[in-house]
């Protein structure tokens, strides 16, 4: 019998959503002072043009310094959450 992998849509095969009880939540994280960190190398669909509409977002609200690393964190934390892990 031959079975094929079905193609990846990005949805969880997960029972349900969910944070694993051994993760703490995102803010409680990011409030702390010092955060060990570890580095994630992605790139995006230019067509998204999230640089530009980053840049615009932080003239906008008058931000010196935009945290990248704590906004990436935030988005994966909560798609991988809604998805059960």
């Amino acid at each position: 019998m031959h079975s094929e992998a079905a193609p990846s849509d990005g949805t969880s095969r997960a029972p349900g959503p969910g944070r694993p009880k051994d993760i703490p939540e995102t803010a409680v994280i990011l409030n702390q002072r010092i955060i060990p960190r570890e580095s994630l190398d992605s790139s995006v669909p230019t067509a998204l043009k999230l640089k530009r509409r980053i840049k615009r977002f932080a003239l906008d609200n008058e931000l010196d310094h935009l945290p990248m690393g704590d906004i990436v964190a935030v988005a994966l934390d909560e798609w991988l959450t809604t998805r059960g892990f």
